[in-house]
Protein backbone atom coordinates (compact mmCIF):
# COMPACT_ATOMS: atom_id res chain seq x y z
CA UNK A 1 0.00 0.00 0.00
CA UNK A 2 2.70 2.43 -0.44
CA UNK A 3 0.81 4.41 -2.61
CA UNK A 4 -0.17 6.01 0.18
CA UNK A 5 3.04 6.23 0.60
CA UNK A 6 1.41 10.81 -2.21
CA UNK A 7 1.47 15.25 0.50
CA UNK A 8 6.52 23.25 7.68
CA UNK A 9 10.68 26.71 10.51
CA UNK A 10 10.92 29.92 8.96
CA UNK A 11 11.40 31.64 5.60
CA UNK A 12 13.49 34.64 6.62
CA UNK A 13 11.23 35.89 9.71
CA UNK A 14 7.72 34.72 7.93
CA UNK A 15 6.42 31.64 8.92
CA UNK A 16 6.40 28.56 6.33
CA UNK A 17 2.56 28.66 6.27
CA UNK A 18 2.55 31.81 5.56
CA UNK A 19 5.28 32.22 2.50
CA UNK A 20 4.79 28.23 1.58
CA UNK A 21 1.97 26.44 2.19
CA UNK A 22 -1.00 27.27 4.33
CA UNK A 23 -1.69 25.06 6.84
CA UNK A 24 -4.89 22.91 5.93
CA UNK A 25 -7.03 19.66 6.15
CA UNK A 26 -8.10 17.78 2.96
CA UNK A 27 -9.98 14.78 2.96
CA UNK A 28 -10.63 12.07 0.20
CA UNK A 29 -12.48 9.00 -0.68
CA UNK A 30 -10.39 5.93 -1.80
CA UNK A 31 -11.45 3.17 -4.09
CA UNK A 32 -10.11 -0.19 -5.79
CA UNK A 33 -11.08 -0.27 -8.84
CA UNK A 34 -14.79 1.10 -8.88
CA UNK A 35 -15.21 -0.22 -5.32
CA UNK A 36 -15.70 2.82 -2.24
CA UNK A 37 -13.11 1.32 0.30
CA UNK A 38 -13.22 4.33 2.63
CA UNK A 39 -11.47 7.25 3.40
CA UNK A 40 -8.12 9.42 4.03
CA UNK A 41 -7.18 12.65 5.73
CA UNK A 42 -4.56 14.90 5.44
CA UNK A 43 -3.64 17.30 7.83
CA UNK A 44 -0.41 19.98 8.11
CA UNK A 45 -0.16 21.92 11.03
CA UNK A 46 2.50 24.34 12.73
CA UNK A 47 2.69 23.47 16.14
CA UNK A 48 5.15 25.42 17.95
CA UNK A 49 8.24 27.64 17.41
CA UNK A 50 9.66 26.51 14.14
CA UNK A 51 8.68 23.01 13.96
CA UNK A 52 5.56 21.73 12.16
CA UNK A 53 3.63 18.38 11.42
CA UNK A 54 1.90 16.23 8.31
CA UNK A 55 -0.69 14.10 9.48
CA UNK A 56 -2.57 11.02 7.66
CA UNK A 57 -5.17 8.79 8.64
CA UNK A 58 -6.83 6.33 6.60
CA UNK A 59 -9.60 3.64 7.18
CA UNK A 60 -10.46 1.13 4.60
CA UNK A 61 -12.56 -1.57 4.04
CA UNK A 62 -14.38 -4.27 1.91
CA UNK A 63 -16.08 -7.42 2.97
CA UNK A 64 -13.52 -9.04 5.08
CA UNK A 65 -10.61 -6.78 4.23
CA UNK A 66 -10.37 -3.74 6.16
CA UNK A 67 -6.84 -1.17 6.45
CA UNK A 68 -6.45 1.18 9.07
CA UNK A 69 -3.37 3.75 9.54
CA UNK A 70 -1.99 6.64 11.13
CA UNK A 71 1.03 8.21 9.81
CA UNK A 72 2.93 11.61 11.27
CA UNK A 73 5.77 13.00 10.30
CA UNK A 74 7.90 15.91 12.35
CA UNK A 75 9.07 18.99 10.36
CA UNK A 76 11.49 21.56 9.90
CA UNK A 77 12.05 24.27 7.09
CA UNK A 78 15.22 24.83 6.04
CA UNK A 79 16.73 26.11 2.54
CA UNK A 80 13.58 25.10 0.50
CA UNK A 81 14.01 21.50 1.50
CA UNK A 82 11.45 20.06 4.67
CA UNK A 83 13.46 18.07 7.08
CA UNK A 84 11.95 15.59 9.34
CA UNK A 85 12.67 14.57 12.44
CA UNK A 86 10.44 11.88 13.44
CA UNK A 87 8.31 9.61 11.26
CA UNK A 88 5.92 7.03 12.56
CA UNK A 89 3.31 4.55 10.55
CA UNK A 90 1.24 2.67 12.20
CA UNK A 91 -0.88 -0.20 10.24
CA UNK A 92 -3.75 -2.84 11.81
CA UNK A 93 -6.05 -4.52 9.42
CA UNK A 94 -5.90 -7.64 7.35
CA UNK A 95 -2.78 -9.25 7.50
CA UNK A 96 0.26 -8.76 9.59
CA UNK A 97 -0.09 -5.35 11.79
CA UNK A 98 3.33 -3.50 11.95
CA UNK A 99 4.83 -0.18 13.17
CA UNK A 100 7.58 1.79 11.33
CA UNK A 101 9.79 4.75 13.03
CA UNK A 102 11.90 6.40 11.59
CA UNK A 103 14.61 8.81 13.67
CA UNK A 104 16.45 11.57 11.41
CA UNK A 105 19.35 12.24 13.74
CA UNK A 106 21.18 15.12 12.69
CA UNK A 107 23.27 16.14 15.66
CA UNK A 108 24.74 11.87 15.22
CA UNK A 109 24.94 11.96 11.63
CA UNK A 110 22.63 8.78 12.06
CA UNK A 111 19.16 7.57 10.33
CA UNK A 112 17.73 4.85 12.75
CA UNK A 113 14.80 3.01 11.19
CA UNK A 114 12.65 0.44 12.69
CA UNK A 115 10.40 -1.85 10.72
CA UNK A 116 8.63 -4.32 12.77
CA UNK A 117 11.21 -5.90 14.21
CA UNK A 118 14.25 -5.36 12.16
CA UNK A 119 16.31 -1.80 13.17
CA UNK A 120 18.72 -0.09 11.08
CA UNK A 121 21.45 2.51 10.91
CA UNK A 122 22.01 4.66 7.88
CA UNK A 123 24.46 7.59 7.16
CA UNK A 124 22.34 10.30 7.75
CA UNK A 125 22.07 12.55 4.57
CA UNK A 126 20.04 15.91 4.14
CA UNK A 127 18.30 15.15 1.25
CA UNK A 128 17.08 11.74 2.40
CA UNK A 129 13.24 11.88 3.62
CA UNK A 130 10.00 9.56 4.62
CA UNK A 131 7.38 9.07 2.33
CA UNK A 132 4.84 11.04 3.92
CA UNK A 133 7.33 14.49 4.01
CA UNK A 134 7.87 13.78 -0.32
CA UNK A 135 4.24 14.41 -0.86
CA UNK A 136 4.60 17.47 0.97
CA UNK A 137 7.97 18.36 -0.71
CA UNK A 138 6.60 17.79 -4.00
CA UNK A 139 4.09 20.46 -3.60
CA UNK A 140 6.68 23.22 -2.52
CA UNK A 141 8.87 21.92 -5.41
CA UNK A 142 5.87 21.87 -7.87
CA UNK A 143 4.84 25.22 -7.15
CA UNK A 144 8.59 26.58 -7.44
CA UNK A 145 8.55 25.33 -11.28
CA UNK A 146 10.79 22.15 -10.70
CA UNK A 147 9.96 20.07 -13.49
CA UNK A 148 11.14 16.42 -12.98
CA UNK A 149 11.31 16.18 -9.85
CA UNK A 150 13.70 13.08 -7.79
CA UNK A 151 13.71 11.75 -4.45
CA UNK A 152 15.50 9.60 -1.71
CA UNK A 153 12.90 7.99 0.85
CA UNK A 154 13.33 5.57 3.77
CA UNK A 155 10.98 2.88 3.28
CA UNK A 156 10.44 -0.55 5.22
CA UNK A 157 14.11 -0.08 5.93
CA UNK A 158 15.50 0.49 2.78
CA UNK A 159 16.36 3.62 0.64
CA UNK A 160 14.43 3.92 -2.19
CA UNK A 161 14.24 6.44 -4.99
CA UNK A 162 11.16 8.42 -6.85
CA UNK A 163 11.12 10.17 -9.53
CA UNK A 164 8.28 12.29 -10.92
CA UNK A 165 7.51 13.36 -14.38
CA UNK A 166 5.15 16.23 -16.34
CA UNK A 167 2.27 14.53 -17.94
CA UNK A 168 0.35 17.26 -19.16
CA UNK A 169 -2.36 19.48 -18.03
CA UNK A 170 -6.26 18.62 -17.60
CA UNK A 171 -9.53 20.67 -16.12
CA UNK A 172 -10.76 17.61 -14.20
CA UNK A 173 -14.08 17.86 -12.40
CA UNK A 174 -14.79 16.81 -8.98
CA UNK A 175 -18.14 16.94 -6.98
CA UNK A 176 -19.48 19.27 -10.01
CA UNK A 177 -16.22 21.77 -9.14
CA UNK A 178 -13.70 22.01 -12.02
CA UNK A 179 -10.38 22.47 -11.54
CA UNK A 180 -7.35 23.13 -13.30
CA UNK A 181 -4.58 20.76 -12.93
CA UNK A 182 -1.45 19.31 -14.11
CA UNK A 183 -0.61 16.15 -14.23
CA UNK A 184 2.58 14.15 -13.02
CA UNK A 185 3.56 10.67 -12.85
CA UNK A 186 5.64 8.28 -11.16
CA UNK A 187 8.57 7.73 -13.43
CA UNK A 188 9.36 3.66 -13.94
CA UNK A 189 11.39 1.52 -15.94
CA UNK A 190 8.33 -0.80 -17.46
CA UNK A 191 4.65 -0.02 -18.38
CA UNK A 192 3.35 -2.72 -16.56
CA UNK A 193 2.81 -0.47 -13.34
CA UNK A 194 1.55 3.14 -13.75
CA UNK A 195 0.69 5.93 -10.64
CA UNK A 196 -0.60 9.24 -12.17
CA UNK A 197 -1.26 12.75 -9.82
CA UNK A 198 -3.39 15.62 -10.47
CA UNK A 199 -2.23 18.83 -9.09
CA UNK A 200 -4.11 22.25 -8.18
CA UNK A 201 -2.00 25.07 -8.69
CA UNK A 202 -4.37 27.15 -7.27
CA UNK A 203 -4.44 24.95 -3.98
CA UNK A 204 -0.59 25.41 -3.74
CA UNK A 205 -0.18 22.16 -5.73
CA UNK A 206 -2.84 20.42 -3.37
CA UNK A 207 -3.47 16.57 -4.91
CA UNK A 208 -6.75 16.31 -6.50
CA UNK A 209 -6.99 13.15 -7.62
CA UNK A 210 -4.58 9.88 -7.87
CA UNK A 211 -5.03 6.76 -10.26
CA UNK A 212 -2.90 3.96 -9.83
CA UNK A 213 -2.75 0.97 -13.24
CA UNK A 214 -1.73 -2.39 -13.16
CA UNK A 215 -1.36 -3.63 -15.80
CA UNK A 216 -3.45 -1.11 -18.02
CA UNK A 217 -6.51 -1.82 -15.59
CA UNK A 218 -7.04 0.93 -12.82
CA UNK A 219 -6.60 -0.41 -9.11
CA UNK A 220 -6.13 1.83 -6.76
CA UNK A 221 -7.73 5.45 -7.18
CA UNK A 222 -8.54 8.63 -4.82
CA UNK A 223 -10.16 11.92 -5.23
CA UNK A 224 -10.65 14.98 -3.07
CA UNK A 225 -13.94 15.52 -1.16
CA UNK A 226 -12.93 17.99 1.41
CA UNK A 227 -10.28 20.70 2.28
CA UNK A 228 -10.21 23.62 4.58
CA UNK A 229 -7.08 26.34 5.11
CA UNK A 230 -6.78 27.61 8.73
CA UNK A 231 -4.27 29.29 10.70
CA UNK A 232 -3.28 27.48 13.84
CA UNK A 233 -2.34 30.91 15.90
CA UNK A 234 -5.97 31.59 15.57
CA UNK A 235 -7.38 28.17 16.83
CA UNK A 236 -4.70 28.91 19.95
CA UNK A 237 -7.06 32.18 20.26
CA UNK A 238 -10.60 30.09 20.61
Amino acid sequence: MSIFVLLLIALFTQPLFAAEIQEFTADYEIYYGDIRLGKANYRFSHTKDNYYRFDFASDLSFLIFWDERIVSSDLVYEDQHLLPSYYRHDRKGTGRDYLEEIVFDRSENLIRTTYRKESKELDYEKDVIDGLTMQLQLQLDLKRGIEQPKYKIVDFNRLKEYEFSFAGAETINIQDVNYNSVIFQVVRDNERRKTQMWFSPERNYLPLKMVHFSKGKKKFNAHLVNYNEFDSADDSLN
